[in-house]
């Protein structure tokens, strides 16, 4: 499955396959030479290295190498899905490109060269080092692995190579769209075909940095929705290079407190999800994520938080076609002041969130664009990286909800400038009142008060969507009194939140932690956290179906949405 954008005129070079591969424990970044190495094993890429049995746990450099037979004299570009978390990469022997931040997409340009063979080397390091990749820190609540975890592949580059497309809608019910093109070069012979339809010349005007505007029509216009996620093809072609991407039909917006879909209110039921498996770490398959899919189908939802950075492009491809509403947000979790008044934290935000949205455009299925998950967004200090970022994504992209998920609350200082008002909380299980025999109890008053707060302050017109509660459950344990880290206290917890949240007009929406069990903490922080996992999903690890799933199942599926 290659995700769009297709570029059908290249010469394209798939590289998942199996690289050779050295382990290096001792070594560093800035010491590495390529030259030098001598490779001891052959892994496949995708992979999280530090996932696979030989090298699990182990912290340190990982350096895959390949090559590849090109056209001669002919510049190319490699495209990495995502690697981490600290990545350096070496064309023919030379350092040639950095990245930090393991799940943004990016590429590095080849130039043109005599000769045929290509080496490509990338070093990928799983150390914490904030001076260098201040995106990940060993605090956070997942665990950060190392490798190349999403595909590669080479494409050969004609003379003025296309770059991105932008569709937006300008009339939803006549189908008349807005395209924003990025190219090298001038758009002279520029052609445009929708669907199966015939190419049609376009008359462009001219935009600042390469880029070329024009208006157009879909000839048949179908409306994406969960219900009908009908999606629609652009083709560019300038004769020497040819873009396909894919889009859909649809608005969003919000009005009294509701997000509104197509201009129908649409409540938003789902889960938290990362991209992680036992085996495959943050490398999963692609019949993975759409088993999650079909298993998150089955209970009712139409809704999932891609948790807590930018998802596969395989996987929101996955979520257009089935349907999905996608709650979308760059890499971040829990940070303070260490970092928000860091110009460098700040600025390496800034890029990976711009990233993220110009990357994933034109996916219908995204409606909500995030970052910072949990951050202090009650502190002054703050707020030069909040409403840069809030001010970023809205110049980018205008027409999507923006938002942040936040565990401050109503001291929170930001909510007065986002679409939505996004909290995580966990009333019973991270309980208030630690002699409480009946923890349950606090879920609805905790709900409630929210709400009230909410609309003392003023700010009731915004969509509320709780976007983290849950409580922990070891698969496979029961309890006669329904006790922590039993299916029974996580299905009777959960019960309560998904009937609150479907016969609840003020809320708009809810993202249940998590849908799977998922490795987090090595170290002492693990004490709470029972086998060095966060156990709130509904489905462990390996997706085995815990009691609150036919909860959650019985609920949304009645809810008819």
């Amino acid at each position: 499955m290659t995700a769009y954008p297709h570029f059908t005129r290249r010469l394209t070079h798939d590289l998942n396959r199996l690289w050779d591969f050295v382990f290096l424990p001792e070594s560093r970044l800035d010491k590495l030479a390529p030259e030098a190495l001598a490779y001891t094993d052959r892994l496949p890429v995708p992979s999280a290295f530090d996932a696979l049995p030989a090298y699990a746990g182990k912290r340190g450099i990982g350096v895959y190498r390949t090559a590849v037979e090109v056209t001669p004299d002919t510049p190319s570009v490699l495209k990495i899905g995502a690697a981490g978390m600290t990545v350096k990469v070496y064309i023919d022997g030379v350092a040639t490109a950095s990245h930090i931040g393991s799940y943004t997409p990016f590429e590095v340009l080849l130039p043109a060269a005599p000769h045929s063979r290509r080496e490509i080397v990338v070093a990928t390091e799983n150390r914490f080092d904030y001076k260098r990749n201040p995106l990940q820190e060993n605090f956070f609540d997942f665990y950060n692995y190392g490798g190349i975890f999403r595909p590669v592949c080479l494409e050969e580059l004609p003379e003025h190579p296309l770059r991105q497309a932008f569709v937006t809608v300008d009339d939803l019910q006549a189908g008349r769209i807005r395209v924003v093109v990025d190219l090298d070069g001038a758009g002279t012979g520029l052609t445009c075909r929708i669907d199966d339809g015939d190419p049609q010349a376009v008359h462009c005007t001219t935009l600042p940095d390469h880029r070329l505007e024009f208006h157009t029509v879909v000839p048949n216009p179908t409306l994406w929705s969960p219900a009908t996620p009908n999606l629609h093809t652009l083709t560019l072609d300038t004769g020497s290079d040819a873009m396909t991407v894919r889009f859909g039909l649809r608005e969003v917006r919000t009005e009294n407190g509701r997000v509104l879909l197509n201009g129908e209110p649409v409540k938003l039921l789902g889960y938290c999800r990362h991209e992680a498996h036992p085996q495959f770490g943050p490398a999963t398959p692609v019949s993975l994520m759409a088993a999650d899919l079909q298993q998150m189908r089955d209970q009712g939802c139409n809704f999932v938080r891609g948790s807590h950075y930018q998802q596969d492009a395989r996987f929101l491809d996955l979520c257009d076609e089935l349907g999905f509403l996608v709650f979308s947000e760059s890499l971040a979790w829990g940070q303070h002041q260490k970092q928000l008044a860091d110009p460098a934290f700040i600025e390496a935000q800034l890029d990976q969130t711009r990233v993220m949205v110009q990357t994933d455009f034109n996916h219908p299925s995204i409606i909500i664009w995030g970052f910072l998950n949990e951050g202090a967004s009650d502190a002054e200090f703050a707020r030069g990286c909040y409403e840069k970022l809030i001010s970023l994504i809205r110049s980018l992209d205008a027409t999507r909800l923006v938002t942040y998920a936040s565990n401050r609350y109503l001291t929170d200082l930001f909510l007065e400038q986002v679409d939505l008002v996004c909290f995580n909380m966990y009333p019973g299980w991270y309980s208030s009142d630690r002699d409480n025999e009946h923890p349950l109890d606090e879920v609805l008053p905790r709900i409630k008060a929210m709400l009230d707060g909410l609309r003392e302050r003023g700010v009731s017109d915004k969509p509320f969507i709780i976007s983290e509660i849950g409580a922990g459950a070891i698969y496979g344990c029961h309890d006669a009194l329904a006790g922590y880290w039993s299916e029974e206290y996580q299905a009777e917890l959960l019960k309560l939140v998904c009937q609150e949240t479907v016969t609840n007009p003020a809320i708009a929406g809810l993202a249940i932690w998590q849908f799977c069990d998922i490795r987090t903490y090595q170290g002492s922080g693990a004490l709470g956290r029972p086998r060095s996992f966060n156990n709130k999903g509904t489905v462990d690890e390996y997706r085995r179906p815990k009691l609150a799933c036919s909860i959650v199942k019985t609920i949304f599926s009645s809810h008819g949405n």
